[in-house]
C-alpha cells in the first residue's frame, strides 16, 4: 500500500520533493500552505485527514500557528524540514516565549544545512541534517569556463528574503571591478534600488539555467543567513567557482566586501594570466555530497522511520 504524504510549504521545494518521493513509491501531493486562512484549511481538511504524514517545507512554531494546532489534533507523524530564514522566524518566536513545546517535541525535524541544526538546537529543537536533492545538478562533462570572465549574483525578489542579502556589497563589487561583467538574477532591474553600474545586468527570472551557468565563471552569494544554496551546488557541479558566506566543500568561504573582493580579484587575475581552469575539486565535492540517488534514499529512509515502515529493500548487485 502506498502511504499518503501531504506536503505543505514553499512551492519550489515542495513540488521538487513531491516528484522525488513519488518516484520512490510514495503517494505525495504538494499544496501551497494555507497560512491562517480558515476557508483554505477547510478545503484542505479531507487531504489532511487522509494523509499518513504531513511534510512541512519551512514552518512556524508559535503556539497559535496552524502547525501547532495540527500537532495537537493529529496523532499521525509530522515532519518539518527547515531550509533557511524560517529558522530566524522560529528564533524570534522562541525569544518572545511564543513557541509551541508540543510542536517542537512531536514533529520530526530535519534541516537542509549543517549550521541550521546548531541554530535549532539553541531553540530546544533537535534536528538532523538531511539535504534536499538538487534539481539541476550537472552530472555530465562540465562545459569549459567562458572566454569572458563573468560573475553571477543572486538577489531575491521578495522584500523579506532580501533582508539577509548584502546588496551594498554586491553593488560595491560591480563598481570595484569595472572591467568585469556581472549578471544578477532573479530580480528585474526595475525592482532594484538606485541606478546600476554599466557592467551589472539584472536579467530577472532565467529559464535556461544551463546557459546561465555556461556563461558564468564565479557565482557570488552574500548572505547574513542561509540554508543550503542550490545555485552554489549547481555551479560547483559544472566546475564553476563559488564564493559564499557559508561553508560548502569545493567553494570559497568569504564574508564581507573586503574578503570577497580580494578573493574575486585573485580569480580574475588568474583568468587574465590564462591560469584559471575548471574548479574540478568543487565539481567532485558537489557530485559526491549531493548525489541525487543517495539524497533521495536518505529522505526515503527518514520517512519510513517516521511512519514505522520497513526499510526499502535494496536491489541485488
Amino acid at each position: 500500500m502506498r502511504r499518503r504524504i501531504l506536503i505543505l510549504g514553499l512551492p519550489y521545494f515542495g513540488k521538487l520533493l513531491g516528484e522525488v518521493l513519488n518516484a520512490r513509491g510514495w503517494e505525495a501531493r504538494y499544496h501551497e500552505h494555507p497560512g491562517r486562512d480558515v476557508r483554505r484549511w477547510a478545503r484542505l481538511a479531507p487531504l489532511v485527514a487522509r494523509a499518513d504524514l504531513i511534510y512541512l517545507i519551512s514552518s512556524r512554531i508559535e503556539r497559535r500557528s496552524p502547525q501547532a494546532v495540527l500537532a495537537a489534533l493529529r496523532r499521525r507523524p509530522m515532519i518539518i524540514h527547515w531550509v533557511g530564514t524560517d529558522v530566524l522566524f522560529a528564533r524570534d518566536e522562541h525569544l518572545a516565549g511564543r513557541s509551541s513545546e508540543r510542536l517542537k517535541r512531536q514533529a520530526t525535524h530535519l534541516a537542509d544545512a549543517p549550521w541550521l541544526v546548531d541554530e535549532l538546537a539553541e531553540l530546544g529543537i533537535e534536528a538532523e541534517y538531511v539535504p534536499l536533492p538538487v534539481p539541476s545538478l550537472h552530472t555530465g562533462d562540465p562545459p569549459p569556463l567562458p572566454a569572458t570572465f563573468r560573475v553571477l549574483l543572486y538577489y531575491p525578489v521578495d522584500p523579506i528574503d532580501r533582508e539577509v542579502f548584502d546588496w551594498d556589497a554586491m553593488l560595491g563589487l560591480a563598481t570595484a571591478f569595472p572591467d568585469v561583467q556581472f549578471q544578477l538574477v532573479p530580480s528585474p532591474p526595475e525592482t532594484l534600488p538606485g541606478p546600476l553600474p554599466p557592467n551589472l545586468t539584472a536579467r530577472g527570472w532565467v529559464r535556461d539555467v544551463d546557459a546561465l551557468y555556461r556563461d558564468t565563471t564565479v557565482y557570488v552569494r552574500l548572505t547574513a543567513h542561509d540554508g543550503t544554496s542550490f545555485m552554489a551546488v549547481e555551479s560547483l557541479s559544472r566546475g564553476r567557482y563559488v564564493i559564499w558566506t557559508f561553508p560548502l566543500s569545493g567553494a570559497i568561504q568569504a564574508r564581507g566586501f573586503e574578503a570577497v573582493s580580494a578573493t574575486l580579484r585573485e580569480l580574475w587575475e588568474r583568468h587574465q594570466r590564462g591560469e584559471l581552469e575548471l574548479n574540478e575539486a568543487g565539481r567532485a565535492a558537489a557530485l559526491t555530497d549531493f548525489d541525487p540517488d543517495r539524497l533521495a534514499g536518505d529522505l526515503d529512509a527518514r520517512l519510513r522511520e517516521a511512519l514505522g515502515v520497513s526499510p526499502r529493500p535494496t536491489r541485488a548487485p
